[in-house]
């Protein structure tokens, strides 16, 4: 098996991971901040130790003192792409508590249109016609998910849903200003970030050992399975051949949802996600023609 065979094996096997969000705060008990909390502090520390043993790895020095000095030393960029990170995450776990997986993970499927928007006004990048064409069909979209809420509970978990692809776009370009940027060191940073925004609102009285079991298993499968074994196989890849890859979350995320919980998007979400998917896997298609040639 060659080497960029096993690099889409381990960003599809990490697009598995991440499909799963959606589910555990399905058989949890606790309100969002609770939620926020555990997931945030577990996959924090998940992504601490890979970042240490990358640096053990990388240095071959032992030291842990010195190792957790080095960790928890930040870069500008760190604690903005960090921030941005947790302000996504906050608005992704909780727009799950007021709609359906179905309609998070569609819009979540339009964040490199997003990205690339972002990119027009901050970057001054140059638009084409692709890209413009995918915007407009990945708009056609959204109005017929949306046209299909039926209460405003959907609606504001929409919008959440549009916050974290907002803040997640805008991590993006965040990376592009600040290269130097270790993006391992801003992924847990915005995890312990995340918990420590939380702490005040969370609850700890009444939670349910089955609780913390679940929120425990968020943290571990979610955040460290697939951040680790993303890192592992984008090393193998184009940055745009794992972004197509990646798409496979998308629509696997709201199949979970159907088989385990009898979760049913309705005719409008997958009619409206299946048009964004579309459009957000024809402007990635081209793009990835257009640097092979």
């Amino acid at each position: 098996m060659n080497s960029r065979t096993i690099g889409v094996s381990l960003v599809f096997i990490a697009a598995m991971a991440w499909s799963t969000a959606g589910l555990f705060t399905r058989v949890v008990t606790t309100d969002i901040p609770t939620t926020l909390f555990w997931r945030s502090l577990i996959g924090g520390l998940c992504v601490l130790g890979i970042y240490l043993c990358m640096r053990r790895r990388r240095s071959g020095r032992p030291r842990l003192r010195e190792g957790l000095r080095e960790a928890f030393c930040f870069s500008r960029g760190e604690l903005v792409i960090g921030a941005l990170s947790t302000a996504g995450m906050i608005c992704f776990i909780s727009s799950f508590f007021h709609t359906t997986i179905a309609n998070v993970s569609f819009v979540y499927g339009s964040m490199p249109l997003v990205t690339f928007l972002l990119a027009l006004l901050a970057l001054k990048e140059r638009a084409d016609w692709v890209a413009l064409a995918s915007c407009v069909l990945c708009a056609v979209g959204v109005a017929v998910m949306i046209g299909g809420a039926q209460k405003f509970d959907d609606l504001f978990g929409i919008g959440l849903a549009f916050g974290m692809t907002f803040f997640m776009a805008s991590l993006t370009i965040a990376a592009k200003y600040f290269p130097a940027a270790n993006v391992v060191k801003a992924t847990y940073f915005s995890g312990f970030l995340g918990a420590l925004v939380m702490l005040p609102f969370s609850s700890f009285i009444g939670t349910l050992p089955m609780d913390y079991f679940w929120l425990s298993l968020y943290g571990l499968a979610n955040l460290g399975l697939g951040f680790g074994v993303y890192l592992l196989g984008v090393q193998r890849v184009t940055a745009t051949t794992a972004a197509l890859v990646g798409l496979s979350e998308i629509p696997i995320a709201p199949v979970w949802a159907w088989l385990l919980f009898a979760e049913n998007p309705g005719a409008n979400t997958v009619i409206g996600g299946a048009i964004m998917l579309v459009a957000t896997t024809y402007y990635l298609v081209v793009q990835h023609l257009r640097q092979r040639h």
